[in-house]
């Protein structure tokens, strides 16, 4: 079974969580930890790979290669951010053939316009809903592996309001769209009323666990019974890495640039290498060695 047809059969048994990764070694890690998809978020990609926040900096093909090689580094599902499409229908048309190419299995459109931010930013700006529905024409008919499966996502809530954006996921249902995210709501009955008449459309509903101060702070079990299928955990690999490298770093500087002072925050060398596959790679070497 490839990858995006073990995506849909997870939606046959909700609820899950699609674990953020923001690099292959977190990648690693969230299947090692027992994850069932692996999301890669866009606000993650520009801040590891530019260090730079999420106004949309990023290019198509510099996300390309970052989802490739969290794909290499797992066998789990991944769900890849897809921002905008990265401009027109033409552009957009192109990413998701490059994200299936890349290895990913599912994608998330946004209808805001350029230059986007993350969705908990102020000042976000949206397109029509009639140049929306066009995007998600054109990736799927560029789709070209059938499972493959498509989140069309709305970030008019704190734009338009509630009515607006469920007109827009309403309409984007009506094109083909596989899933529907709304992104940062506000509190568990905005929650609820939106589950409430968006279910009717019959497509899986994400939500948003993200600890940005805008969305309740809900597990997945409380999230699955307000009516939502499945959530993404995007950031928080990416913020524990920050605060413990960053406590690491300050303390080995401030007690004398002695590796003795942060030797308990630290993996042991050989306990990485058996986690990075160095005995699998080395059994591998010497069945090719010549004798």
């Amino acid at each position: 079974m490839t990858r995006s047809a073990r995506f849909r059969e997870l939606l046959k048994t909700p609820p899950f969580v699609c674990m953020g990764a923001h690099d292959a070694i977190t990648a690693k890690l969230a299947e090692q930890a027992g994850a069932s998809a692996i999301f890669v978020s866009g606000f993650a990609a520009s801040a590891v790979l530019a260090g730079a926040p999420d106004v949309g900096l990023l290019t198509q093909t510099e996300m390309f290669e970052h989802i490739r090689r969290i794909c290499r580094a797992t066998t789990l599902p991944v769900f890849a951010d897809a921002d905008t499409g990265y401009g027109g229908v033409l552009e957009s048309a192109r990413t998701i053939q490059l994200w299936e190419e890349a290895g990913a299995s599912v994608l998330h459109l946004e209808d805001q316009a350029a230059p986007k931010k993350c969705g908990h930013f102020t000042g976000k700006q949206l397109i029509s809903p009639l140049e929306m529905q066009q995007k998600l024409r054109a990736m799927l008919d560029a789709r070209r592996d059938p499972d493959f499966f498509i989140v069309a996502r709305t970030d008019a809530l704190a734009v338009t309001g509630l009515d607006d954006a469920i007109a827009r996921l309403t309409a984007y249902a009506a094109v083909g769209a596989d899933g529907l995210y709304m992104d940062a709501m506000e509190s568990v009955e905005q929650m609820r009323e939106v589950s409430d008449r968006l279910k009717p459309l019959g497509k899986p509903l994400l939500f948003n666990m993200a600890r940005s101060g805008k969305s309740p702070f809900l597990s997945l079990q409380q999230a699955h019974e307000l009516g939502f299928d499945f959530t993404l955990c995007p950031i928080e690999s990416m913020f524990a890495m920050h605060k413990a490298v960053k406590t690491m770093m300050e303390t080995f500087l401030a007690e004398g640039a002695s590796t003795n002072a942060v030797k308990d925050m630290l993996t042991p060398f050989d306990e990485f290498n058996q986690f990075i596959g160095l005995p699998e790679v080395l059994a591998l070497e010497k069945r090719y060695a010549i004798e």
